[in-house]
This record gives structure tokens, sequence and C-alpha cells, in this order.
């Protein structure tokens, strides 16, 4: 099964992100995942403290890596991991003065191949709900965040009331890191499109705090999925809305609970731990 970024006109319509709200909401996390490094009880230990050096972002899930080129561009300390190589990889623009190009790699996310309180800052954006456990990642995400590092985390979320199950998944063609295509027979796929892994709001937020995290803020960024859905439609592409889970079909109504629309969360966490 194909996903919708495997499709050029979902690319176009898409932007270089993709996710709801596209490069616009990737801003808005960062500029308040900064802030919470400012505002928060880990700012000012250890060498987190220098507010000389660059940051130190991972962006799990990272595509293309249109977001990790920006934040890089800014001067920050970028490693971007997605489970398939991509073509941006090889050849990203030349930084700018005083900046360094994202470290790109080809990694699963639920096994980050980096070392125990490295990361300032953890982005993750409506990639979880593609793993079979997306635990998995949010325990490789506390490990590798400093205490007091924050972590940026978006997904697909059910509006629905009634209590909801894990999706049906079977081994075939999704990646359990990034949800991009690949041959891994570890992999899994999701019956219903993406929607099919989407979670209540609780549910999130209860996988955080299990994980080790503080929640500091959510924010409902539906309105992002509904304009991305329009657009879809606007420009007949109906297969990348099929693969969504959003046209309606049974295997979607399914999982989303008669039909219920998914909307799109956006939190801002902190790492509680005191020490590494």
């Amino acid at each position: 099964m194909s996903l919708p970024w495997a499709h050029p006109l979902f690319r176009a319509v898409s932007g270089g992100e993709w996710h709801p709200g596209g490069a616009a909401a990737t801003e808005r996390l960062w500029r308040a995942c900064r802030a919470a490094l400012t505002d928060g009880p880990g700012h000012g230990t250890d060498d987190a403290r220098d507010a000389a050096r660059p940051l130190r972002v991972l962006d799990a899930g990272c595509g293309e890596g249109a977001a990790a080129l920006r934040l890089a561009a800014e001067g920050e300390r970028v490693v971007a991991l997605d489970r398939t190589p991509r073509s941006g990889w090889r050849h990203p623009p030349s930084p700018a003065a005083g900046a360094v190009r994202p470290l790109f790699c080809a990694a699963d996310i639920r096994h980050i191949p980096l070392r125990d309180g490295w990361a300032d800052v953890v982005l993750c954006q409506c990639v979880a709900s593609l793993l079979p456990r997306p635990e998995s990642f949010l325990t490789e995400a506390v490990r590798v965040l400093r205490p007091g590092g924050v972590l940026g985390f978006s997904d697909l979320v059910r509006r629905d009331e009634a209590e909801s199950r894990p999706a049906d998944r079977d081994t075939a063609s999704i990646a359990p890191g990034s949800g991009r295509p690949s041959a891994d027979t570890s992999v899994v796929s999701l019956s219903g499109g993406c929607a099919a892994g989407a979670r209540r709001r609780e549910e999130w937020e209860g996988l955080l705090r299990t994980a080790g995290l503080r929640l500091l803020s959510f924010s409902d960024e539906s309105r992002e999925l509904a304009r991305l859905t329009a657009r879809l439609v606007w420009y007949g592409d109906g297969e990348s809305l099929r693969q969504l889970g959003l046209d309606g079909a049974a295997d979607c109504r399914s999982v989303c609970r008669k039909g219920s629309r998914p909307g799109y969360g956006v939190w801002v966490a902190v790492n509680a731990r005191q020490t590494i």
C-alpha cells in the first residue's frame, strides 16, 4: 500500500512538509518549543544552559527534510531521521554563513542512533500514528532528550467519545520508524489509511505521561487538517484522500467510529527527568 506522500500531487498540494499546516505549523511548534526551553525548569543547567551554543534538535520522521534544513539555516544543530532515504538529502542547499547542514540518517525512530541526553528538542509531526506501538518512539524520545528538554509532537486525533482500540494492522509495507514505504518484513500497514492510527487526545496524553513527559500545552489544529483535505478534494487527489482515510470509505468508518472525522492535535511536553 502506498501512502499519500508517494503521490506527486500530494507533494505539490502539501508543500515541502508532509503534515497538516506545512511549514507554518512547524514554525509555530518550533517557537513553542523554544519558549518552553527558555521558561522551563531545565533552563540554565549543565551544558544546556549555555545560551551561546546552537540547540541540538532531532527531527524524527523528517521526510524530505524541509523542516531540518530551515532549522539548520537558523544556526541550530539538527539530526534528521527517516526510515527511507530521500532524494532531498543528497543535494541540500548550501548553508548560510555560520550554519551547518543537517545530518540526515536513514534510521528507525524506535531505535534512535543518538546518545542519552543529546537533544534539547525533539520534533515529531504526524508520524507516531503510523507506528504499531508509538510508545516505543516516545520512550526513545525521552532517552535522547536532556533533562528539561522539550518534545514538540503532533498527530491525528480521534474526536469521538467512544473508547477506542488499537487499529487492525498487518505485516506489509509501512516502515515503523517513519510510516514510509519499506520492504522490511517487520513493518506494519494500516487497514484504514493514516486515520486508522489516530487516538483520542486523552490516549495520546496518557502515552506522553507514561514515557516520562510533563505536558505543557495542547493546541487543536484540526482546521489545518480540514484545509489540507479541502485542497486535496479541489485538486482531485482522491487516492491521497483514500490513503489518509478521509474519503468516507467503509474501512475508515470502521476505525474512525461510524464516520467521525479525525482532528489534529499539537502538544509541547518537557522531559521531567532530573538526571540522565
